[in-house]
């Protein structure tokens, strides 16, 4: 009974270890998975949604984290809240559908910051942190 329970086991060891993936020894493949694995993409959508001429949209994409930082800029005399929220939710619903995500919440409250930019114009940047999940 010993020998047939010690045989099922060594046969089971080996099937996984058939199964298994093979680690690479490659050290520039390790380093490029090592490199790419923490990489944020800074996505601007081609439809931006905005009703707004000097708005601009940004997203930057942690694909390990499924987490997006998104950013609705534009001229602080033209900023309307409702506006940003409007355009940000539609060019979320854009990146859900084109990354294959079905839903998604959000890890911080949205948040505005007012500053000037480097030609001394008032901007109103409207930004939110969110995860999502498959």
């Amino acid at each position: 009974m010993k020998k047939i329970l010690a045989i099922l086991a060594c046969l089971s060891i080996f099937g996984g270890m058939l199964l298994a993936e093979p680690i690479s020894d490659d050290p520039f493949e390790r380093e490029k998975f090592e490199q790419n694995k923490l990489k944020t993409l800074t996505i601007i959508p081609e439809n931006q949604h905005c009703t707004d001429k000097n708005a601009s949209v940004k997203i930057e994409y942690m694909p390990i984290y499924d987490e997006v930082r998104i950013y609705y800029e534009t001229l602080y005399v033209t900023y309307d809240e409702g506006e940003a929220m409007n355009t940000v939710l539609a060019c979320l619903q854009d990146f859900q559908k084109e990354y294959k995500y079905s839903h998604y919440k959000y890890l911080k409250p949205q948040s505005q910051k007012i500053s000037k930019d480097e030609r001394g114009q008032r901007k109103a940047i409207w930004s939110a942190h969110i995860k999502f999940d498959r």
